[in-house]
């Protein structure tokens, strides 16, 4: 008998006393309920992982990713969370003292409208509003020798050129720094020099962004993609 035990009664001889088995349900209830929990917690677990990225982006996130790792984190961010024009120009070369600049190769990029003008070596504005513009040079020389008894001065000068000025420059910004001073005594050693600078304009559309750097021949190629200029639209 599948549901039911025989158990001889001591007391009143060979007496069969038949005791039923106590129900299965509550029990199966019960792992059904422990079962549901434990599923519960795992579920929450991974989701908190992959919010928090835990496992790192997948291969489909990064393939539509349309800005690249070799942009400044913060600017990138800024840039796609944004979602308003936005370029990212690196240093290609020199040409004539001239620094020139190009959108062709990574880490640079352009996004909705903004763009190169490759000719007039100028980003160019696609739509009136503000604008945060932004510039980075890495300098360095492998001696003052050459310049002693006076000072090596290093400048970058950023531009608009706005039709609103009958196309005339507007100068945003500069930034000077020097270097071999007069009277250092390390002229036989490496130098190494940065100029940052960033501030946010009131841009008018078909406005070009020019800058002009002096000394670019000390510029360092060893890491041109840390040498740029860019825009990006706040409002």
């Amino acid at each position: 008998m599948s549901s039911e035990q025989l158990v001889y009664d001591v007391e009143k001889g060979s007496h069969v006393i038949v005791v039923h088995d106590p129900p299965r349900k509550e029990s199966h209830w019960k792992c059904l309920s422990i079962s549901s929990f434990l599923l519960l917690i795992g579920a929450v677990t991974v989701f908190a992982l992959l919010q928090f990225g835990a496992f790192g982006p997948s291969s489909n996130q990064d393939s539509k990713d349309p800005f690249p790792e070799g942009m400044p984190q913060t600017l990138r961010v800024r840039a796609a969370a944004s979602g308003k024009p936005a370029i990212h120009a690196i240093a290609s070369r020199t040409h004539h003292d001239k620094l020139v600049w190009t959108t062709r190769v990574i880490p640079a990029m352009t996004k909705d409208g903004m763009e190169l003008d490759e000719e007039a070596n100028a980003l160019v504005v696609p739509s009136t509003g503000l604008y945060f513009v932004y510039s980075q040079l890495l300098f360095h020389g492998n001696s003052c020798r050459e310049h002693t008894g006076h000072s090596l001065l290093l400048t970058h000068t950023v531009y608009s050129m706005s039709r609103e000025f009958n196309g005339g420059k507007v100068e945003l910004m500069k930034n000077i720094k020097s270097v071999c001073e007069s009277g250092n005594a390390n002229h036989n050693k490496l130098w190494f020099e940065s100029i940052y600078q960033g501030a946010a304009f009131q841009l008018q559309a078909g406005d070009k962004l020019l800058s002009d750097t002096h000394e670019a021949k000390y510029l360092n190629w060893e890491r041109e993609g840390q040498v740029y200029f860019g825009a990006i639209k706040l409002d």
